[in-house]
């Protein structure tokens, strides 16, 4: 499987692909603040394989769910990471447990194209499946909610 080596974790500053954000807001006469993720939205394309009357699902290396798991395994192995470095990972968990098994799927981060066009370029990317816009159906447009909350959205198709 994946093999992962020097693993280390430290601050996130100017990515281009999530931002720590804080809402304070009033419920109910009670002042609250929630911590969430600004990212971009998502396309998902659940594929089957007529001949193998089968889905296809697309197994990837998650870094986010590897860093879960060393902290789920040896807890506070995160704790110490500041504002000024990185911390190494240690000991070091095999790859296997950052795989997911997941839809085939990618981010809207590219102006100008469609939805569709993105998911079709997806479905080639990650299964080798050449689809044009009109083979897909639109299923639901849906909120995703993880912890760190996330202001994103999921587009599936089929």
């Amino acid at each position: 499987m994946e093999r992962i080596e020097g693993a280390a974790v430290g601050p996130c500053s100017g990515s281009g692909f999530l931002r720590p954000l804080r809402l304070h807001y009033r419920q109910n006469g009670v002042q609250k603040s929630w911590d969430f993720m600004k990212t971009h939205d998502s396309v998902a394309v659940l594929l089957f394989n007529s001949s193998r009357r089968s889905l296809v699902l697309v197994r990837q290396f998650r870094p986010a769910v590897y860093a879960g798991e060393v902290e789920r395994c040896f807890p506070g192995s995160l704790a110490a990471v500041g504002q000024d470095g990185s911390l190494e990972l240690l000991p070091a968990l095999p790859g296997s447990v950052g795989v997911t098994v997941e839809l085939c799927s990618g981010l809207v981060d590219q102006p100008g194209l469609s939805l569709e066009q993105v998911a079709c370029k997806e479905a080639w990317e990650e299964c080798g499946y050449c689809l044009a816009p009109s083979d897909l159906r639109w299923v639901a447009t849906y909120r995703i909610e993880l912890r760190p909350s996330r202001l994103s959205g999921k587009h599936l198709f089929y």
